[in-house]
């Protein structure tokens, strides 16, 4: 095969170079289509072409890790960078730091702007004076039953008590704990010293260049803390350690539904890869993780909190499909030009609950799918895939769909697959120093293990 006549035979490494090269551009795309391109096309062309930047970039990612094997970690060399990349990591804090405070300092949180932390705020009050937690709330200018999962709100249960603004906590988590998963990631890696120092500006970069574009992004949601628990489900992904594996679920499954279709795909995995002990190991963590946070202290005593919360999120949705305060008095947040909510808003039923039930379908069908297709190719691909780094791509393919197609693409909400791309991002171009392609084609990629497998 040959990609142009100047350059001859297209081999394994040629070709990695190519794929890399493809991935740098769609997540720089899949960046700018957020930032500064948002609703540059338009708000119907724009989410579509903001999807298929994630989509290329997992394509590129899979075409680049089929043509690449990775070097081992050099222990020596990791042990030097740990020192470099919490230098990095602060760094980035001090310039996220810079542009929020000014914003955090001048937007008070008021319900008439958003009602997420004063919600978070009475399930913590209530919490913390040993009320029942799920009920309605009638302190807020209407009456609302809570739906948020424990972990969403029991972070802030220390802030509360220190009277901590929340949104200084969650930018604390994500800087602190999520960009630190990232880091102590990308140290174990065998990159070139070039290649390590630009990524280790990377996601304090994108943090940057989303709030510095978009000042209201997380004015008052309180998303850090759950883009924070998406990195360290995306360290845990391409670690071997069952505990942190498990923990990570927990995290992600105990604050919002998102990964829910993905989660049994990476227990098949694991269990192909690692082996039924640890598969069963990561799903018991898992499941005590749900029980011993959510179902014997709140679900135990009122089985009604799960439908209700389903049924509040359906009142919440009705009412921002009807709003009219937007540009041409259309709904603002479905045709922001991050979600595809606006093509069914437009061309659905005539019905408004038919609509949403048609988009509800379609997130379902349209993530299990996604789900399917990833287990299809892992299926065919499984000799030449280090599991690990397929089932990192596979959760960013997975997310993408997701919240392309979820029924109210607030931004903050869809800010999320992003972070989860900077660390695909990460993971391509480590072993680079590797020249010598592998004899087996069917043989996997070599991936040193971010932790020691503490339960294999």
């Amino acid at each position: 095969m040959r990609f142009l006549p100047t350059l001859g035979a297209v081999g394994p490494f040629r070709r990695a170079w190519l794929w890399q090269g493809g991935l740098y551009l769609s997540f720089w795309a899949e960046l700018r289509l957020f930032t500064d391109l948002r609703l540059n096309y338009g708000p119907f062309l724009n989410p579509v072409l903001f999807y298929l930047s994630s989509v290329f970039l997992c394509g590129f990612a899979a075409l680049y890790w089929l043509d690449r094997p990775v070097a081992p970690a050099d222990a020596e060399r990791t042990s030097r960078r740990f020192p470099l990349a919490w230098i990095g990591l602060l760094l980035g804090a001090v310039q996220v730091l810079y542009v929020q405070a000014p914003i955090i300092a001048t937007q008070a949180i008021d319900v008439r702007s958003s009602d997420i932390i004063p919600i978070l705020q009475a399930d913590v009050s209530r919490f913390r004076a040993g009320e029942v937690v799920y009920r309605y709330i009638t302190t807020l200018p209407y009456p609302l039953f809570p739906n948020h999962l424990p972990l969403q709100w029991l972070p802030y249960v220390p802030a509360d008590q220190l009277g901590i603004d929340y949104r200084w906590w969650a930018l604390g988590i994500l800087l602190l704990v999520g960009f630190g998963a990232y880091q102590a990631t990308l140290a174990r890696q065998p990159l070139s010293l070039v290649n390590f120092l630009l990524k280790v500006a990377l996601p304090a970069y994108v943090l940057y260049r989303l709030i510095s574009r978009d000042g209201q992004l997380y004015a008052h949601p309180v998303e850090p803390t759950i883009i924070a628990y998406y990195c360290i489900l995306a360290a845990s992904v391409l670690s071997r350690s069952a505990l942190l594996q498990g923990a990570a679920l927990v995290l992600c499954l105990l604050s919002r539904y998102s990964v829910v279709f993905w989660v049994p795909f990476y227990l098949w995995v694991l269990w192909r890869e690692e082996g039924r002990r640890h598969a069963l190991l990561v799903a018991g963590l898992v499941l005590a993780g749900i029980v011993g946070i959510y179902v014997v202290p709140f679900l135990s005593k009122d089985w009604t909190i799960f439908t209700h919360a389903l049924s509040e999120y359906r009142i919440s949705t009705l009412g921002e499909w009807g709003r009219t305060d937007g540009a041409g008095g259309l709904p603002p947040q479905l045709f922001g030009g991050v979600g595809l909510a606006a093509w069914f808003f437009t061309y659905g039923p005539d019905d408004l609950n038919a609509r949403i039930s048609l988009i509800q379908a379609a997130d379902a069908l349209l993530s299990i799918g996604a789900v399917v297709l990833a287990a299809g190719v892992y299926y065919y691909f499984r000799h030449r895939f280090d599991y690990r780094i397929f089932a990192l791509i596979a959760l960013k393919f997975y997310l993408a769909t997701f919240y392309a197609f979820i029924q109210t693409p607030y931004a903050y909400l869809e800010s999320l697959g992003l972070f989860i791309s900077v660390f695909v991002v990460m993971m391509t171009g480590a072993g680079l120093a590797t020249t010598t392609p592998r004899a087996d084609k069917r043989a996997p990629a070599v991936l040193p293990p971010l932790v020691p497998a503490t339960a294999a």
